[in-house]
């Protein structure tokens, strides 16, 4: 990787003019001169980019008076800019070289990032130029085929794979899978007086013999959630927060629910949208494609929420939602097809629900709010309202096992 130096003098930043084979119109050396008679830190090599949830490297060398030995830091700003955090440390060898390392990030953005070598009894403290780090999203997987075979459009188009995950491997792929956790989120399931905290534990959230569990637990004893909660109970729920979303499309999840014929346990299958583009919940929309409640066991009631306007076909509405049967016991296949102006649910390869939707959001012809990216959910959830957990009744462990994810363009 080429760089151009940069030296920073007195509080100043001077570009020096480098030939030789280097690209001056890349990203330059990072170098730092906070006195005239102060140590010199000259980053080599840093990474540009980093995915969602993968490390990376810095490699330095720090001049004289700085001695082997000598601590080095590498800081980036703290919480909404303020201030700094030490991320990681190492310790100059004998050439005066060091490698340090940049920690994974569970957010995308732009961050700020700089060494720091302290004082010594022989020099004062001395840092090196900021230099961006860009966090981004993994790329999208590339499968020749969802499962093997792809389904076909109405015009005779085959579906394009987008994403496929048969849960083969030895544990979850969290390079687009994100445990939801109320520590971090401050998201519960349940009621007021009786919840679940989402926790990301081999308890609620697993991967073996093919599928992906995601249970509902009876943990024995109250646990902090953080956010001043705690709770006995711990569920499981995964999401593509921030690793993959699509606009349009159809998405099939294939999945056995708990057995349950007694209140306490919701399932939940939906897309989110990655940004509140047009203003906050239900505005910017919320598919729903499948839920099932354990006090009406049997039944899958997809649910569709929005702002209501108007239609020809008469079947919107701001939440729209009907009764479809599932193989109680067994593996149901949901599904959405997710075309400008139409939602149309599926369960086990038959239609459920189709809903012509328009909002008051979109403009003349404009599919709003359905025609932004969306990112996938999947959850083993407590039962709320009218479905209220009852533990004298409910087993303590209940898991919902997903056999596959797969997504098509």
């Amino acid at each position: 990787m080429s760089r151009v130096p940069l030296l920073a003098v007195a509080g100043a930043v001077v570009l020096i003019a480098v030939f030789g084979g280097v690209d001056a119109a890349k990203p330059g050396i990072r170098l730092v001169d906070d006195s005239p008679t102060g140590p010199q830190v000259t980053v080599f090599e840093a990474p540009d980019t980093l995915e969602l949830h993968q490390n990376g490297l810095v490699t330095l060398k720090v001049s004289a008076p700085a001695a082997p030995g000598d601590a080095v830091y590498l800081d980036t700003a703290g919480t909404y800019g303020a201030g700094y955090v030490q991320v990681s440390d190492s310790v100059l060898d004998g050439d005066g070289g060091a490698t340090l390392q940049v920690p994974a990030r569970d957010y995308l953005g732009t961050f700020d990032y700089w060494v720091t070598v302290p004082a010594t009894g022989t020099h004062q403290e001395v840092s090196s130029a900021h230099f961006p780090i860009a966090i981004v999203s993994p790329p999208p997987q590339t499968s020749p085929s969802c499962g093997g075979a792809d389904p076909v459009k109405a015009d005779g188009t085959p579906w394009v794979c987008t994403y496929d995950d048969e849960f083969n491997g030895p544990e979850l792929d969290r390079r687009y899978w994100v445990p939801q956790q109320t520590e971090s989120s401050g998201f519960t399931t349940g009621t007021k007086t009786t919840f679940a905290c989402a926790l990301d534990s081999p308890q609620t959230v697993d991967v073996e013999n093919g599928h992906l569990d995601l249970s509902l637990v009876d943990l024995g004893e109250k646990r902090d959630c953080g956010h001043h909660l705690s709770s006995q109970y711990a569920y499981g729920q995964v999401m593509h927060y921030q690793t993959y979303a699509q606009t349009y499309g159809k998405f099939e999840v294939r999945a056995k629910i708990p057995d349950l014929q007694v209140p306490g346990s919701q399932q939940s299958f939906w897309l989110w949208p990655q940004t509140d583009s047009y203003g906050p919940w239900p505005a910017s929309g919320e598919i729903d494609f499948a839920e099932m409640y354990s006090n009406t066991p049997g039944i899958d009631r997809p649910f569709l929420h929005y702002l209501p306007g108007t239609t020809t076909a008469g079947t919107n509405q701001n939440i729209t939602h009907t009764d479809c049967p599932i193989k109680v016991g067994e593996y149901n296949t949901y599904g959405l097809q997710w075309e400008p102006g139409r939602l149309t649910t599926r369960l086990n390869g038959k239609v459920c629900m189709i809903d012509d939707y328009s909002s008051l959001v979109a403009g003349d012809g404009s599919p709003a709010p359905f025609d932004k990216p969306f990112y996938l959910s999947l959850n083993q959830a407590m039962g709320a309202l009218g479905n209220v957990y009852d533990p004298t009744q409910v087993p303590g462990t209940l898991t919902t096992k997903i056999d596959f994810v797969r997504i098509w363009s």
